[in-house]
């Protein structure tokens, strides 16, 4: 029988299956006291929050680390509202900015207002908490502030020596950048607030307690599709897993603002990108220096026509013009001479098409271009030995525009259909952007303010979230048993994320990746001063996930050993030979090779080793994931090939990569 479900769900549901997830957890215990939480829960309820049969309980990591959550006292079903909290007691940004401290804010909008600092919401949400957290008992919001707690941290406060377990230098430095964008910020809090000794005490906005908040701010807030950032009360209890368990907003029969059919949105859907993957590294950018003489040499070299044109100069320098013989075969050589610099035009002609009418950004088509360029001169030196006439030739190279065209919708569609992207764009002339880095306190406050941009909007004008109450929901395919844990899915994001934003990771994770790249600059040759040209890096690049056979790592591979005679459609037709499929089994296991020394069962056994610390045992976690996907995925492509060769695989280390080959014809 057909399966119905994505491979992605089936795959999901084998995870969720692993680690127990809807379950009843028997390792979970109620917590007993706890006296401040108990009265922030009855506060907020008296004030019209409802909690759906929800406990706190402590749960155990796989080696006994304790750690909060949230536990079902009964069983909750499908579709179910886990926790609703009225828009009142949010406490957003707006709220922030218009309280007893607006003229801080408004003394400094290089650091707090929208058009001068990125992340200026949470900005003016430390300030504010800060500001309440010293008002004790007197603030409003005294039970969120209280219930905050201090024992948590993320990627960026780890030591170098907890970095260096990650085994991943693109993320240490990336978290060391993001720690230092932390100071500056500290630095420059700690400096505007000595100037308002009127509002707060100097103890108040120690380091610690920036770093307090910040954390919380980081990790703990909800705004990426709300109006305003904001703290939802209760729900930052919500641990995090791939459920798919949602925040939405609830809108009441009298609010007019209701959505026809009370049709509610996923709120905090987020894409699988991460922001970091793509990211510009200059390092990409710097070719090997063989390839830079390549391109040094083609920009100076004069232009093939004009060499022609100087030899038949030359030619006619030597003629002797008295003799009718050589007369006609000066003519026969101009005659040559100028077919072969219109052959030469028609190239140039080509490679202007390719410019205007690809995305030249893309390595698939680089390569493409590379091998339609040789193709041409090919069939040119052709004519040129007399193999083929100038008729031929000049069919054979409109040909090649139409191919070309046809590559153009074939790629268009490749793009959407694989890659998921909503249009094919000329990239060409976009170079990554980078931002300029902030050093130092003076720095921040010399940030202009642009000409007739008011640093910050009116009351009446600042966006307001139209639902009635924050909810935080089961979709039709979560159902909790009673005593399992009720998980909250805070997005899509890969365990790289997981430790830049919340300070974990997790195991399983159906939505992490490995990035795996190679360097493919000298298989252009025809193409190279043009790759240059239009900033192209000199890596492929491939995300390398649990759920599918990479495309692109096939597609690059094929495309690499494809001869032009074979057409177009042959890039595209989804059918891989053994010559293909070897070549990116050796990619990935040279990545293996060099990146995991131990085998994955050693590894998987330290994960209940009651010795590791919190740091140790996600940093573990991140290590076994990234080895468990290059394993899993070698398998799939191992797989793949028996398909093709029509022969048995055998036993499989992964139940699941079974599935990854079911769309690849025999």
């Amino acid at each position: 029988m057909q399966q119905t479900t994505s491979i992605s769900k089936r795959i999901a549901i084998k995870f969720h299956n692993i680690k127990g997830i809807y379950k009843k957890d028997p390792s979970a215990q109620k917590v007993e006291g706890q006296k401040e939480f108990q009265e922030y829960v009855q506060y907020l309820i008296e004030r019209g929050m409802k909690i759906n049969n929800l406990q706190m309980a402590q749960f155990k990591t796989r080696n006994n680390l304790p750690y909060l959550g949230l536990q079902t006292i009964e069983k909750i079903e499908n579709d179910s509202i886990l926790v609703s909290v009225p828009k009142e007691l949010m406490l957003t940004t707006k709220i922030a900015y218009f309280s007893d401290i607006q003229e801080i804010f408004d003394a400094y909008p290089q650091f707090f207002c929208l058009h001068c600092a990125g992340g200026w919401q949470d900005r003016i949400l430390l300030t504010y908490i800060l500001y309440q957290s010293q008002l004790g008992k007197q603030s409003q919001w005294y039970h969120l502030i209280s219930n905050l707690p201090r024992d948590i941290d993320y990627l960026i406060f780890w030591s170098d020596e907890e970095l260096k377990l990650l085994n991943d230098e693109k993320l240490v430095q990336k978290s060391k950048r993001e720690l230092q964008d932390f100071l500056i910020i500290q630095k420059t809090l700690t400096h505007i607030l000595d100037q308002y000794p009127q509002y707060f005490k100097k103890e108040t906005y120690s380091f610690d307690n920036i770093k307090w908040i910040f954390i919380h701010l980081v990790s703990r807030c909800f705004g990426s599709t709300l109006e305003q950032v904001a703290f939802v009360p209760f729900c930052e209890m919500f641990n995090h897993e791939n459920t798919d368990v949602k925040y939405t907003g609830l809108y009441l029969e009298n609010n007019i603002n209701k959505p026809k059919e009370d049709k509610q949105q996923d709120t905090n859907q987020s894409d699988e990108s991460d922001g970091d993957s793509d990211s510009y590294e200059q390092e990409d950018y710097q070719y090997p220096i063989e390839i830079l003489q390549q391109i040094k040499n083609q920009k100076q070299k004069t232009p093939t026509y004009k060499l022609i044109e100087q030899e038949l100069i030359q030619y006619q320098n030597q003629v002797n013009f008295q003799d009718p013989n050589a007369i006609e075969q000066l003519r026969l050589y101009q005659e040559k001479c100028n077919i072969r610099i219109d052959l030469q035009i028609q190239y140039l002609k080509n490679k202007r098409w390719f410019q205007e009418n690809l995305n030249l950004r893309d390595n698939f088509t680089i390569i493409f271009v590379s091998k339609s360029l040789e193709y041409i001169q090919e069939q040119i030196k052709l004519y040129e030995t007399d193999v083929l006439s100038y008729d031929q030739v000049s069919s054979i190279l409109q040909s090649v525009e139409e191919k070309s065209e046809l590559y153009l919708e074939y790629v268009k569609d490749y793009a959407c259909e694989k890659l998921k992207e909503k249009s094919y764009q000329l990239k060409q002339f976009e170079f990554p952007e980078q931002p300029q880095g902030i050093e130092t306190v003076e720095e921040m406050l010399k940030i202009a303010i642009p000409e007739n941009i008011k640093p910050f909007e009116t009351k009446e004008d600042w966006k307001e979230d139209l639902f009635d109450n924050f909810v935080i929901k089961c979709s039709n395919k979560d159902e909790f048993e009673k005593g399992a844990q009720a998980y909250f899915s805070y997005g899509k994001i890969s365990n790289r994320s997981l430790l830049l934003r919340y300070g974990f990771t997790l195991e399983y994770n159906i939505y992490d990746y490995v990035e795996v790249k190679t360097q493919y600059i000298q298989y252009i040759p025809f193409a190279s001063d043009i790759a240059q040209n239009f900033q192209l890096s000199k890596y492929k690049k491939f995300k390398i996930k649990y759920t599918k056979i990479n495309d692109d790592l096939l597609m690059y591979f094929k495309i690499l050993n494809w001869q032009y005679d074979q057409g177009i459609s042959y890039l595209f037709d989804d059918i891989y030979d053994t010559t293909v499929i070897d070549q990116a089994i050796n990619l990935i296991k040279s990545y293996h090779t060099e990146n995991f020394k131990e085998t994955l069962k050693c590894q998987q056994e330290k994960i209940t080793d009651q010795n590791l610390n919190y740091h140790d045992y996600f940093a573990l976690i991140y290590h076994v994931e990234r080895q468990r996907i290059i394993e899993a995925q070698l398998e799939a492509l191992q797989m793949l090939k028996c398909k093709i060769e029509k022969k048995d695989y055998g036993k499989q280390q992964f139940e699941w990569t079974s599935y990854l080959i079911e769309k690849f014809q025999d």
